[in-house]
């Protein structure tokens, strides 16, 4: 074996006998990581590995369909869990795959919150050599940074990973007064931002509940009255605080609470759209985030996969579904 095989074969070692991330590979042979991924091809290439796959065929033919049925560029399954934290954890290791694949170089990756995000950034390792990247978050609610789900902590820790630098919305989540969320809206600071997530390339984000467990309601942000108001006018869910019915249509919101930042509308707009969620109480949102139009590509568990293949109906009219009007209470 050559000296090109033999560090193929070292790498591959460490790699998939010793079970190290493609960051400690490239620190334990003193390489770059983009040289590491060379070196894991290499080895597939000259069949010094071999994969086999013990998947049912099924989750394929699965997510093929719902890309069909849907107008999705990709999905990615990942089997049921038995609890919702491990449920997290699978989603947020497979969604920090499927998001390096997908951010390019000069990309300008806009982020949401929460805990799956927050598993998606502990699923990264390393860093990624990829030119040019900025990361934005989509809300602010800067004050609730400890509790690691904040969209701008999100969009920190992958700043840190793609080497890329992480914009910050200084804005409340929502205010009470619409009049308020205006005059913030104007404020240059965070008008400049909120331009820049209109003109990102990729958006990475998951779907809220008005559930007890849910982020948004354990950190205090809604009252007991707010979630009644909504529910009552048939929310399924949020997207960074925008609330949408199981079709996709926006929700009247309640008077106190007026988001500051991008619309449902500049989400659509977005060419790259990742949502990653799953498990039974998310299910409806994300139905209703399918339908809408806010997703192209796609990552859920096995159960949710089913559920949305018995509900194809009130599709947009297109893969990307950029026609559709949010109603001015979204705005």
């Amino acid at each position: 074996m050559d000296k090109r095989g033999s560090e193929a074969a070292r790498a591959a070692w460490l790699y998939y006998v010793e079970e190290l991330t493609q960051g400690e590979v490239a620190k334990e042979l003193g390489v770059s990581r983009s040289t590491v991924v060379r070196l894991l091809r290499r080895a597939k290439e000259s069949g010094l590995v071999r994969i086999t796959l013990d998947v049912p065929q099924d989750v394929f033919e699965i997510e093929r369909e719902l890309e069909r049925l849907y107008g999705l560029r990709r999905v990615r399954l990942v089997p049921d869990a038995g609890d919702e934290e491990t449920l997290k954890r699978w989603l947020g290791h497979v969604g920090s795959e499927v998001l390096t694949e997908m951010v390019q170089p000069g990309s300008t990756v806009a982020v949401g919150w929460g805990t799956t995000l927050r598993e998606i950034t502990a699923s990264l390792s390393g860093e990624q050599e990829i030119k040019d990247v900025k990361v934005v978050p989509l809300v602010g609610g800067l004050h609730r940074a400890s509790s690691g789900t904040n969209s701008y902590w999100v969009a920190e820790q992958l700043g840190r990973y793609f080497r890329a630098s992480a914009e910050a919305l200084y804005a409340p989540l929502f205010v009470e007064d619409r009049s308020t969320a205006e005059a913030l809206t104007k404020d240059p600071d965070i008008r400049n931002t909120v331009e820049l997530v209109r003109q990102a390339s990729l958006v990475l984000y998951s779907v809220g509940t008005l559930d007890d467990d849910s982020t948004i309601v354990k950190l205090g942000y809604l009252s007991d009255e707010q979630r009644a108001f909504l529910r009552e006018r048939g929310a399924a869910g949020d997207i960074v605080c925008r609330w949408i019915d199981a079709h996709g249509d926006p929700v009247e919101l309640p008077p106190t609470i007026n988001p500051v930042g991008v619309t449902l509308e500049d989400l659509r707009n977005i060419p790259e759209r990742l949502m990653v969620g799953g498990g039974e109480s998310k299910r409806e949102a994300l139905l209703g985030a399918l339908r809408g139009g806010y997703v192209t590509t796609l990552v859920t568990d096995d159960s949710t996969a089913a559920y949305l293949l018995e509900r194809v109906t009130n599709l947009p009219d297109a893969p990307d579904a950029a026609n559709r009007t949010a109603s001015a209470s979204q705005q």
